[in-house]
């Protein structure tokens, strides 16, 4: 599953190197998520992202975490459209929103982090849109409020950890497969884990109280939902087939018979 390789020259934010720099929105909005087919996600964004994207459990250097599908094919987003822009009225993640930027380890302490970019980024230049830092070097109030939202989104991936590897230490999380249909034809998609219900069912009542006390029991239950949006996946696949295979038919050229 692709995940941060939405980022094509990952460098450390620098003050003197980056100080005249901007960052404009440019006409390809999302286009850098397009061949992303899955990203990771926060156990706060379950409750919106479940009613557009099937959310699982994947299994990363750190342990377990979530996932929101958004492809049923390799590098594959069925988010982004044509022009560059996410589908209207679908969910967009803050694995996404967050780009160009990133924190990333320092290495020198742990949990110490460092705002990075991508700069190979087309919004980046000299001349418009918002300034990263001021003339005197310091952080622009926009590049504070940029920082701020990498903060929390880092917390809450924190968060989203802890509740996966609950989650795993009681059973929960077991190897699965989907399966979906597409053209008349019948197809499996695997690679991650998903909440096994009966097992859910079956916890013993002081479990059940401790994942209500923290907020987990209904992320739980939010994830079982979002499996529902599998057969939409599957949906909005067929229609770009049918689109492709439309455009493909009216861009051959007409036989004329003398």
């Amino acid at each position: 599953m692709k995940t941060l390789l939405i980022y094509d020259k990952l460098v450390s934010l620098h003050r003197e190197r980056h100080r005249k720099l901007r960052l404009k929105a440019g006409d390809q909005r999302f286009g850098f998520a397009r061949e992303t087919n899955s990203v990771l996600l926060a156990a706060s964004e379950l409750g919106q992202a479940c009613l557009d994207y099937p959310c699982v459990f994947i299994t990363t250097e750190q342990g377990h975490a979530m996932a929101a599908l958004m492809g049923l094919r390799d590098r594959e987003n069925l988010f982004v459209e044509a022009d560059g822009n996410w589908v209207r009225g679908a969910y967009v993640p803050a694995f996404v929103r967050r780009y160009p930027f990133v924190l990333a380890e320092s290495g020198a302490q742990p949990g110490e982090y460092t705002v990075c970019m991508d700069e190979s980024y087309a919004g980046l230049n000299e001349t418009e849109g918002e300034p990263l830092f001021q003339p005197d070097g310091s952080d622009s109030p926009w590049l504070d409020q940029v920082k701020s939202f990498l903060v929390q989104f880092r917390n809450e991936m924190d968060a989203s950890h802890r509740f996966a590897e609950r989650l795993n230490e009681l059973g929960l999380l077991v190897e699965r497969q989907v399966n979906y249909e597409l053209q008349g034809r019948s197809y499996k998609l695997s690679g991650f884990k998903l909440i096994d219900e009966q097992k859910l069912l079956a916890l013993p009542p002081e479990t059940v109280q401790e994942l209500f006390a923290n907020g987990w029991l209904g992320l739980a239950y939010a994830s079982l939902l979002s499996q529902a949006q599998v057969p939409r996946l599957a949906s909005r696949l067929t229609a770009l087939l049918e689109a492709q295979a439309l455009a493909a038919a009216q861009a051959i050229p007409p036989v004329h018979v003398h």
